[in-house]
C-alpha cells in the first residue's frame, strides 16, 4: 500500500506534464517533429518496398535496413561536436533541409 505522500507526488507528477505545451514555440516543435518522423517512416518503407519490388531479394531488403543506419553510427559523434559550435537556429534550419537530398534523388532515379 502506498503512503498519502506518494500518491500526492504522483498527483504534482502529471501536472507538469503539459507544461511544456503551454509554449507556442514548443507546440510548433512537437508537431513539425511529428510530421517529420511520418514522413521519416514512410521513405524508410518506400525505400523497402522498392527495393524488395526490384529484386525480390529477402537478404537486399535487409542489408538496405542495416546499410541505412551505418551513416547514423558513423557520423553520430562528428555531429554532437558540429552542434556545439554551430548556432543553434542555423543547425535547425539545415538538418532537415539535407534530408530530402536522399528522397529525392530516389524518386528522380527510380521516375
Amino acid at each position: 500500500m502506498q503512503s498519502k505522500a506518494t500518491e500526492a507526488k504522483k498527483g504534482t507528477n502529471l501536472k507538469f506534464i503539459g507544461r511544456s505545451f503551454r509554449s507556442r514555440n514548443y507546440r510548433l516543435f512537437f508537431v513539425g517533429q511529428g510530421v517529420s518522423l511520418i514522413g521519416t517512416w514512410m521513405q524508410q518503407i518506400a525505400m523497402s518496398w522498392l527495393v524488395y519490388r526490384l529484386t525480390n531479394s529477402a537478404f537486399l531488403l535487409g542489408l538496405i535496413g542495416f546499410i541505412s543506419q551505418v551513416p547514423v553510427f558513423v557520423l553520430t559523434s562528428f555531429a554532437g561536436v558540429l552542434a556545439d559550435r554551430v548556432h543553434r537556429r542555423n543547425l535547425l534550419i539545415i538538418t532537415p533541409a539535407t534530408k530530402h537530398i536522399n528522397p529525392s534523388h530516389a524518386a528522380y532515379t527510380t521516375a
